[in-house]
């Protein structure tokens, strides 16, 4: 049954129709916020299927990455309006695709610029995700093996060229509040023209200063720990199943899974020892927990698996339904 789903060719239309009703009908508006988001989402969504069709994430013609992740996010009802957590999101997706393409690239200079050049862009909207440049830097030498000295280079400058960017718009403006008001109390290059980045450099570390910090109330947020719970059977299922079965698929293909399954696992950890960046960290958390669990549902052919996809099927439409007796 589960094979038939993924293979289907009306699975994507009828998780793209789902996700647009799921989406706008809860709150039976179509508000600019909640339309910008539901735009970022779909650009998300076909990164996804540009990047699972060039990298073969799986062996059969199958859009269930990309379906799994649309009704994922349809359910997740608390991620529809329009955030800085969709940048995030799109930025992260755009970042792995790039850095995926170095494997085996002769000069993957150019894709590892772009791979953080989108870690830093994202982490102009949410500082705490610059921390995940060193795992994708990780993946890029243990995995994807296309890590050099000019990589580190092209990764460096990557990093910098926002903030790069940020500094030179501050400058300009200190200079611009010098011209017009020379004798007021801003000072050409002060550290208060310069207050925003390093407020900016304070809140990437951050996450170091509250290490454990699980304050978490779990009857003001039922939805979005029904999501998580969801999302977290999802994710061992995908995890246990690829470790199992990796070995059938070939080595670029397996070492594409294991970035997504690294970033999956720090993410998690992130997410159970850091409660409060929920909303931060759960929608980047969703998207690499969706190619492995698109791997199970399409490859895995057990009647044990087909019953565990409909329960989770049914859970799914559980958590669909919820907000509607919340």
């Amino acid at each position: 049954m589960q094979n038939k789903v993924a293979e289907s060719s009306a699975t994507l239309p009828t998780a793209c129709v789902l996700t647009t009703i799921l989406w706008f009908l809860p709150q039976a508006t179509y508000s600019l916020e909640y339309l910008k988001g539901w735009v970022i989402c779909g650009i998300t969504t076909y990164i996804i299927i540009e990047t699972s069709a060039k990298q073969a994430l799986l062996r059969v013609r199958s859009r269930i990455i990309s379906s799994l992740f649309l009704l994922l996010m349809a359910v997740s009802v608390f991620l529809h309006p329009f955030s800085t957590s969709s940048i995030c999101q799109l930025c992260l997706i755009i970042s792995i695709s790039y850095v995926l393409r170095t494997y085996e690239h002769p000069k993957p200079e150019v894709h590892t610029l772009h791979t953080y050049l989108f870690i830093a862009l994202g982490s102009l909207f949410w500082a705490p995700m610059l921390l995940l440049s060193p795992v994708i830097l990780w993946n890029q030498g243990i995995f994807l093996r296309s890590l050099s000295w000019k990589g580190l280079g092209a990764a460096l400058i990557g990093l910098l060229t926002p903030y790069f960017l940020w500094a030179t718009v501050l400058t300009g403006l200190s200079i611009f509040s010098f011209f017009s008001e020379p004798c007021s109390e801003v000072a050409l290059f002060s550290s208060a023209a310069f207050a925003p980045l390093l407020q900016h450099a304070t809140a990437v570390i951050a996450p170091f200063y509250e290490p454990f910090d699980w304050q978490w109330n779990m009857e003001s947020h039922r939805i979005e720990t029904a999501a998580f719970g969801f999302t977290l059977l999802l994710s061992l299922t995908g995890f246990i199943h690829y470790l199992r079965k990796s070995y059938d698929d070939k080595i670029r293909v397996r070492m594409c899974h294991y970035t997504f399954l690294t970033l999956q696992v720090i993410l998690l950890a992130w997410l159970v020892v850091q409660p409060a960046h929920f909303m931060d960290l759960y929608p980047l958390w969703l998207l690499c927990v969706a190619p492995a669990a698109g791997h199970f549902i399409a490859l895995s052919r057990t009647w044990l698996s087909n019953a565990w996809f409909i329960i989770l099927s049914i859970l799914l439409i559980t958590l669909g339904l919820l907000p509607s007796f919340t």
